[in-house]
């Protein structure tokens, strides 16, 4: 049997990459709506491989006081029948101030493996640091790997909030697709990444992020946005908690979300 693990570093590199609330009025002061941003306050994919599923990404998009904040959660749970083969935990949160990102977190348990990375706007760039070492990224060519920010498709650096590497990235626009997000047929933009990560990318006509694929060792990743559940903004992990995440704490937090 091939090791479940499936490349992992290239894998949840890519996976790197994760608030049904009443939004708030945006204060005049708030000039800027960072691109992508998610008006209804929720995002939710199901994550599948090679059509099966694998498990669940949410973004939650808030505004408090100043601060656009969106929280991301990714868990999967690859299993065959009832038992865990290998489980991955992701809690990233980043902050902007219109379109300008502030700061940013990311926590992973990789079956057990923690990393942590942090990072703040500072004059001269974006300053992040995790296992891997310390990287200031220029801001106009960077985002981080949240994938929700439309900036994204303009970038050349990717702010891995995973493993916290300065990553190469080189965007194509591939064109407009109609494809199934949250159960209907919609327009979405199609663009492609290469470099030191591979993907595809879609992003709907209100510019939100709606789908992405890519392919890890023949095997082919899929996420399929989907209609959130009630309750669904209350079901993120506390960012500390990821450490010490187990197989079992996945589980069960994927059947309230399933």
């Amino acid at each position: 049997m091939r090791n479940p693990r499936f490349s992992r570093i290239r894998f949840f590199s890519v996976v790197l990459l994760s608030l049904l609330v009443s939004l708030p009025a945006i204060p005049v002061a708030l000039a800027t709506v960072p691109p992508g941003w998610a008006e209804d306050g929720l995002i939710k994919f199901r994550a599948f491989r090679n059509g099966s599923p694998l498990g669940v990404v949410m973004l939650r998009f808030n505004i408090k006081e100043d601060k656009y904040i969106v929280d991301t959660q990714t868990l999967f749970d690859y299993k065959i029948g009832p038992f865990t083969l290998y489980y991955y935990a992701l809690r990233a949160r980043d902050e902007w101030k219109d379109a300008q990102l502030l700061s940013a977190r990311g926590m992973v348990n990789d079956d057990g493996d923690f990393f942590k990375v942090d990072g703040r706007a500072e004059s001269g760039g974006f300053r992040f640091a995790g296992r891997e070492g310390e990287h200031l990224a220029p801001f106009a060519a960077s985002v981080p790997s949240t994938y929700w920010n439309t900036s994204l498709t303009r970038a050349s650096k990717l702010i891995d909030l995973q493993y916290g590497r300065l990553r190469d990235i080189a965007m194509t626009k591939l064109g407009t697709e109609t494809i199934e997000s949250e159960g209907r047929q919609v327009e979405a933009t199609r663009y492609e990444m290469r470099g030191e990560l591979d993907l595809d990318i879609w992003y709907d006509t209100r510019g939100e992020w709606v789908r992405m694929s890519f392919t890890v060792d023949e095997s082919d990743f899929d996420y399929v946005r989907i209609v959130p559940r009630p309750g669904d903004e209350t079901r993120f992990l506390d960012l500390e908690s990821v450490k010490d995440i187990g197989s079992e704490e996945v589980r069960n937090a994927l059947r309230e979300l399933e």
